[in-house]
């Protein structure tokens, strides 16, 4: 179980992203500064569907100052990442007093991402370790000493991050990085973090009012359920085998809003109730085995759960705990309460994700969570938590049904990776379809495999006629390319007719000075060789005839090219080796 717990710690490391935030002037508060953030991130944060730790920053000081850090476990989703870029852009574009940082497990990541445009020395992860920044909303590059000549002052080494970004604000020209390198982030970061639909998937789940009800309360509350699925053991399953606190009673169809990474891992769960559970699903229904999964996953969060985390919201966090009332009355200046009177519905839940994120930090923001879930899973059984009653709206816990999203997005096929990866990558699609969207790949082969060739290779299009060979220039050009090279040694090519004069006018007869014994061996070489040759040019078949094709090795072939989706394979080896490749992209 240790040996478990410490992989889980591991990998629940490098799936992490961490982020800083500098103020760059002295004057700056950095509870105020925190206040600014909260206002500009509070409705995009809370949109987003985050698939294991909510975006979180906490002020931090140091002898210099301070400034403020986040860390984001984003586990197997990678747009929690670039949700988090997406978010500190935004923040340095609305925020120009200070300079975020961010990187994963693997560096720096704005560097991975737009590695092709970079300068040469940015290409080195030793050297730009530590010099990348956001801006005003645009990347940054702190560039270090080229040769003696420059004048930095950050001429090697990781400079100092505090420094780093007063450097930035002060000499922007200096530091911005060129467009083509921001155009690769803004791609990659596409419509967030103001437009987070791209993310979510929704439909219809047959759902118990309980579990529909803790979803309504905490829509962050469908991931929790998730992976507690996704986390199970067989001890989990155990103790949580008869459903008795997640019961299928009064089960309602509703529409349920799901990050797309988790929904499909919810799809890929084999689970199904035991006899003695109560419960009864049909298998080819989704919205029932979608609904039970979700009820099995807050039944073992129910079955974990032990009480509240150690950490006291009330006690002072790292660097600004105690400031709260500074924090609070910092929203009120900016407007972020929108006017509601103190005491309100709509202000008290504003002012419980204002203390949520003021009080969070990276180790104990994934536990609150669960504390909030089991506490409106224990409201719903005390009557404690009632039905919304929004005017204008449908009557229930959750939307109606709808009519659900598409899953065309987690069917892969050969054709849709290609446009996938030229998205990514760049450059045009595959272009080897027919109108009716099927391949062309067996008339092309067809095409090949009925062409004659002899030992020059296959023949082209046109045949000989369409060759444009102009005789005079090439014997211009080897003349040139000959006259150079002797001419640059102070002598005069020779030719074959020169050579054989050279040698005749140096040793005379050549054949009385060769050895018998060679003479006698070459003879029976030659003999020998041209007798194997002659025998092997019977068997030759006859080159002006067209291949003959077999029509179920072809037909084999293809299958199975088709069976390799794309990937590297041994019938894909043979056509390259050929010079067939039928996944590739025409060169204009």
């Amino acid at each position: 179980l240790i040996h478990f717990y410490k992989r889980l710690a591991s990998r629940m490391e490098s799936d992490s992203v961490e982020y800083w935030i500098y103020p760059t002037r002295d004057e700056l508060d950095g509870v105020s500064m925190l206040a600014d953030i909260w206002r500009i991130v509070e409705q995009s944060v809370d949109n987003y569907l985050w698939h294991q730790q909510l975006f979180n920053l906490s002020l931090q000081k140091n002898k210099d100052g301070w400034y403020l850090y986040g860390k984001v476990d984003y586990g197997e989703s990678v747009s929690d990442e670039w949700m988090v870029v997406a978010l500190l852009r935004y923040i340095t574009s609305k925020v120009p007093t200070i300079a975020a940082r961010v990187i994963d497990s693997d560096g720096e990541i704005l560097l991975i991402e737009a590695a092709q445009t970079l300068p040469k020395w940015a290409g080195e992860p030793e050297i730009a370790d530590g010099r990348v920044f956001l801006h005003n909303g645009d990347l940054h590059l702190v560039p270090p000493c080229k040769d003696p000549g420059d004048v930095t002052p950050f001429p090697c080494g990781k400079p100092d991050p505090a420094s780093a970004a007063n450097f930035i604000a002060k000499y922007p020209h200096i530091s911005v990085a060129k467009q083509n390198t921001q155009k690769c982030i803004l791609e990659r970061i596409g419509k967030y973090p103001l437009d987070v639909t791209e993310n979510h998937h929704r439909t219809n789940v047959f759902l118990p009012h309980k579990v529909a009800a803790c979803i309504s309360a905490d829509k962050q509350a469908v991931c929790d359920m998730i992976l507690a699925l996704r986390d199970k053991d067989h001890l989990d399953l155990r103790k949580c085998r008869n459903m008795t606190r997640v019961r299928p009673d009064g089960r309602q169809m509703y529409a349920v809003t799901f990050p797309k990474c988790l929904y499909a891992m919810l799809c890929s769960f084999d689970v199904r109730p035991h006899r003695s559970s109560g419960w009864t699903i049909d298998d080819h229904n989704q919205p029932e085995m979608l609904g039970y999964k979700l009820s099995l996953g807050l039944e073992i969060l129910a079955s974990r759960y032990r009480g509240p985390s150690s950490q006291d919201e009330s006690h002072e966090t790292p660097g600004g705990g105690g400031n709260w009332n500074q924090f609070i009355d910092k929203l009120k200046d900016v407007g972020y309460f929108q006017g509601e009177m103190e005491g309100s519905k709509k202000y008290n839940e504003l002012c419980e994700k204002a203390k949520t994120f003021y009080h969070s930090n990276p180790e104990s923001v994934y536990h609150s969570r669960i504390d909030k879930l089991i506490g409106n899973f224990q409201d719903f059984e005390t009557g404690k938590l009632s039905e919304p009653k929004d005017k204008g709206k449908p009557k229930g816990w959750l939307p109606p049904p709808c009519e659900p999203d598409s899953e065309q997005w987690m069917q892969i096929t050969p054709e849709s990776l290609d446009q996938m990866l030229a998205a990514r990558f760049g450059g045009a699609p595959p272009e080897n379809t027919g109108a009716d969207g099927n391949s062309q790949i067996p008339a092309e082969l067809n095409s090949f495999l009925h062409k004659f060739s002899d030992m020059a290779g296959i023949e082209g299009e046109g045949g000989e006629g369409d060759m444009n060979f102009d005789a005079e220039n090439l014997v211009a050009s080897m003349k040139r390319l000959l006259g150079e090279n002797f001419a640059s040694a102070g002598e005069e090519p020779l030719d074959d007719k020169d050579y054989s004069d050279s040698e005749e006018s140096e040793g005379g007869d050549s054949e009385n000075e060769d050895d018998p014994v060679i003479v006698d061996y070459m003879a029976r070489l030659d003999a020998e060789v041209g007798e194997s040759v002659a025998g092997r040019r019977q068997d030759l078949p006859d080159l002006q005839q067209p291949v003959q094709v077999d029509t179920s090795v072809l037909s084999n072939l293809l299958a199975s090219y088709s069976a390799e989706m794309g990937f590297a394979g041994p019938t894909s080896a043979i056509l390259n080796s050929i010079g067939v490749n039928p996944g590739a992209r025409k060169e204009e």
